[in-house]
């Protein structure tokens, strides 16, 4: 029963990152308030997490089923070294998207702050 919990989080790691690739337009809806360099950073920075949870899903499983740890051990060491890796960065392009948030957050409430 656990390979087919794997497979099912695999598959939403990919489908998850396919959409946040290609449909997601949250960052779009900014244009109006951000400016257009932070904007594009925040465009970027999704569409590469968007990317690096793609390539997640199919390290996680492949590491769950097409490599066999009996008669491959490098190849699975290393598979689940790249799971491993694409989680960091995607947790590390989460949290540079919280920090643009915040910042831009900060900067609405000072100019909020100092109209009359």
């Amino acid at each position: 029963m656990t390979p087919v919990f794997a497979d099912i989080f695999a598959l939403t790691c990919g489908i998850a990152g396919w959409f946040y690739l290609f449909y997601s337009r949250a960052a779009v809806k900014l244009a109006g308030v951000e400016p257009p360099a932070h904007l594009a950073r925040r465009i970027r920075l999704r569409r590469i997490c968007g990317a690096a949870m793609i390539l997640l899903g199919i390290s996680l499983y492949a590491g769950s089923n097409a490599i066999n740890d009996q008669r491959n051990p490098a190849i699975y060491f290393t598979v689940w070294m790249s799971a491993i890796f694409l989680l960091l960065i995607v947790v590390a392009l989460a949290a540079a998207d919280i920090h643009l948030t915040r910042m831009l957050r900060r900067k609405l409430r000072e100019t909020s702050r100092h109209e009359p």
